[in-house]
């Protein structure tokens, strides 16, 4: 269980636009997922990141379909789906830095000092406008296969204090609530949060801001 999500996802051809596994659910399915995107379950090094923040499931921006049919998009995924590379910078993939470098603000620090130490987890792998298909995320053996991984990996890690993660979209599907008085654990935390993934202003983001930066410290 410990390697399966980076053997699962080690095992797509560097150039397909879904998983082998998936496929079968997604061509009987209708669901709004672009076909002409790479997927990704992950970003950063997961494997030895202090800090791992959990998403829903990848935006879409047009430059995404270029970059897909790119031989520097494909290498990057293919970089990313080992679970040990750095977040890409600006200049590797211009539509996810700019989100990223969004998202990030929230904790005060400067978005170049993240790479090496965060990660971030989508339970679902493709990428779309606007989310709207909750009922593939129980059919689709990728999300399947990432929320085992979560839930059996990465959620005791956080609860004993090992790593820091933050959920910051849609705890339910997750299998977590929102807690608004502390982390499950000792830093399993589901925050109350807008759907850009954004902190509500409380004293637990307070909390989780100085957790974060004493984590990114060292």
């Amino acid at each position: 269980m410990t390697d399966r999500l980076f053997d699962f996802w080690s095992k797509i051809p560097r150039d397909a636009c879904c998983h082998p596994e998936d496929a079968t659910v997604l061509g009987r399915a209708p669901h709004h997922f672009q076909a002409d995107c790479l997927p990704a379950a992950y970003w950063g090094p997961l494997i030895t990141a202090p800090i791992v923040l959990l998403f829903l499931s990848p935006g879409f921006t047009a430059s995404d379909v270029d970059h897909a049919q790119s031989e520097e998009g494909r290498s990057l995924y293919e970089r990313q789906r080992t679970g040990a590379a750095n977040l890409p910078n600006e200049e590797e993939y211009p539509a996810a830095y700019g989100w990223w470098n969004a998202v990030t603000r929230q904790f005060g620090v400067d978005w170049s000092t993240l790479r090496k130490s965060v990660a971030f987890l989508n339970l679902g792998a493709y990428k779309s406008k606007q989310f709207h298909d909750p009922h593939m995320l129980s059919a689709l053996p990728s999300s399947r296969v990432t929320l085992a991984w979560a839930q059996a990996i990465l959620f005791p890690q956080a609860e004993a204090g090992e790593r820091l993660v933050i959920c910051l979209r849609s705890a339910k599907y997750w299998g977590l609530a929102t807690k608004e008085d502390g982390p499950f654990g000792d830093a399993l935390y589901a925050p109350p949060h807008t759907r850009a993934g954004v902190m509500l202003r409380t004293p637990l983001r307070d909390r989780i801001t100085a957790e974060f930066r004493r984590r990114l410290n060292g």
